[in-house]
């Protein structure tokens, strides 16, 4: 039996990138994406957006970036 890796998953970090996602979301990846920056490309498609946090990425679905956006101080 050969196991062959499946890809990868990126979940939404929530609006804060503290939180939960309210929509528990994720990327839907393509079939033929097989690494993290095939999936974000995937995910950049549907409306996702990244942020960079000290030593990490945050992924952000739709939702949650609408609602990032209204919590930023102005």
């Amino acid at each position: 039996m050969t196991a062959h890796s499946l890809g990868v998953e990126v979940a939404c970090n929530g609006p804060t990138g503290r939180d939960d996602c309210p929509d528990s979301a994720a990327v839907r990846a393509q079939f033929t994406s097989r690494t993290t920056q095939q999936v974000r490309a995937d995910g950049r498609r549907d409306g996702w957006t990244t942020r960079r946090a000290p030593g990490r990425t945050l992924d952000l679905c739709p939702r949650c970036r609408s609602i990032s956006a209204t919590k930023e101080p102005k």
